[in-house]
């Protein structure tokens, strides 16, 4: 930010002076044909052209510096723009592969689960209903938890 507002300062001097050159030139050429002098005239002209070149290269100048500055600061905001994606690419494939070994994890209980459903559910299809033993049967062979 202070490179900024010196950048600004610097920038307002230049065409202030600028600036100030061409009212001087003005009022010269001003005074000059008011004199009617026809060497007075014809200097204040020169002086007036010279003195619109400088001002012109003076502001095309400092034109061409804020153009460099800018560009330089668009590709120093590129680059950390760049270095922060590159971090969050990071972070983002660390968070898919944490979250894929939860999901592989919750789909192996699944899996156990639906084993043990399966058994179960093969279990009692091999037995009828009458078959199968109740808690007082359990209890008589000494099976059933006391």
């Amino acid at each position: 930010m202070g490179s900024r507002g010196n950048r600004r300062r610097t920038r307002a001097t230049v065409l202030a002076v600028a600036n100030s050159l061409l009212v001087v030139v003005c009022l010269g050429v001003s005074v000059a044909l008011f004199s009617q002098n026809e060497w007075i005239l014809r200097a204040a002209a020169v002086v007036a052209v010279l003195v619109a070149v400088g001002a012109s290269l003076l502001v095309r100048h400092q034109l061409l510096v804020e153009r460099l500055a800018h560009s330089e600061e668009r590709a120093q905001v590129a680059q950390e723009y760049s270095r922060i994606t590159s971090a969050r690419v990071v972070e983002n494939a660390e968070f898919v592969d944490l979250m894929q070994r939860r999901l592989d994890k919750i789909d192996e209980r699944l899996d156990k689960i639906d084993q043990e459903v399966a058994t179960v559910v093969a279990a009692g299809d091999k037995h009828s209903q009458a078959d199968a033993p109740t808690v007082v049967d359990l209890k008589l062979r000494g099976l059933a938890a006391s």
